[in-house]
């Protein structure tokens, strides 16, 4: 087997992505990437006794736009899946949701993808992030200041997406297409650097690679990540002794609670917040002027949070 397909089989099977009989739906682009991806799991499906389709979003917003839907299509069609493919006006939704034309994208793309994994019953989304992706996530957190969970990268495993491509270099998933005449479309705003990512990708990341490997940059959110799953477990079971759980209130005696060391009371308070999912509303800050207060222990302070939510301290507790 050649050392990409069985990299990306190893990582499968490290992190039990595909189990024996799910459909795997394929986000594809039609990008390097993408296109790599449906590929190498095309060519695994039998081995593995699992299924594959094709997922595309045409985004409305380059040219060529309709020209990658076509191709994905074409590729499915040659690789005899299944494809499914649906076009959205991104940048109208980003400006009625007041957001980024990015982030407009990402909530879009995800929303089709879940919709096509409801066509099967054990079914997956996979998404071509590799170990680059990850690598710039990490920087993108540390610049921004971030705690441990932040610079752990892209996981390769979110509730039913997977990532297959997670511990491969983007190197290797290049020279894969051109050792097998895959002609992926070029999108032209990979080149910019007006998108965070990008500047990350062209002005950071690179000159860094030229210092360290992205395998040493790859164990380095390893270990990171079993260190911070080692933390949440820890404090998911500390939790159930310090939260008491009252119709729609949480309860947390403040004297105990004190005594814990920072890093625990983070995260029991995320989880007494019900904040323990990947996107969170409330951020360090707030958490820790909740912390804040509840070492000076006075009595009838609150603090307003994202949400709707607050935070009182009454007779020697905090009140979520």
């Amino acid at each position: 087997m050649e050392v990409l397909k069985q990299r990306i089989l190893n990582t499968i099977n490290k992190y039990s992505m595909i189990p024996e009989g799910s459909t795997v739906v394929a986000a594809v682009s039609g990008g390097y990437d993408s296109l790599c991806m449906l590929h190498v799991l095309c060519s695994l499906r039998r081995l593995r006794k699992f299924e594959v389709c094709a997922a595309h979003v045409n985004h409305s917003f380059r040219e060529e736009a309709d020209g990658d839907e076509m191709f994905v299509l074409s590729e499915a069609e040659r690789l005899g899946i299944k494809a499914y493919a649906v076009k959205y006006d991104v940048e109208n939704y980003a400006n009625e949701n007041k957001i980024s034309f990015e982030t407009a994208g990402r909530i879009l793309r995800y929303k089709f993808f879940e919709e096509v994994s409801l066509n099967y019953e054990k079914s997956l989304i996979a998404t071509a992030h590799n170990a680059n992706d990850s690598a710039e996530s990490m920087l993108m957190h540390l610049m921004r200041g971030c705690g441990l969970t932040g610079l752990i990268g892209i996981r390769p495993v979110s509730g039913k997406i997977i990532r297959p491509l997670i511990e491969t270099d983007r190197s290797e998933i290049e020279n894969y297409c051109k050792n097998h005449n895959l002609v992926p479309r070029e999108d032209c705003t990979n080149a910019s650097d007006e998108y965070s990512r990008n500047d990350v990708r062209h002005n950071i990341l690179a000159p860094l690679l030229e210092r360290c490997s992205i395998e040493t940059l790859v164990r380095t959110m390893n270990i990171l990540a079993d260190d911070d799953k080692f933390l949440n477990e820890y404090s998911m079971s500390m939790s159930y002794r310090y939260i008491k759980k009252r119709n729609n209130i949480n309860t947390i005696p403040v004297k105990e609670f004190n005594l814990l060391p920072t890093s625990i009371k983070r995260r029991i308070l995320r989880i007494a917040l019900g904040e323990t999912g990947g996107e969170k509303q409330i951020g360090l800050f707030h958490i820790d002027e909740i912390l804040n207060m509840a070492s000076k222990n006075h009595g009838g302070k609150y603090i307003e949070l994202p949400g709707g939510r607050i935070v009182k301290l009454e007779k020697g507790e905090l009140i979520i």
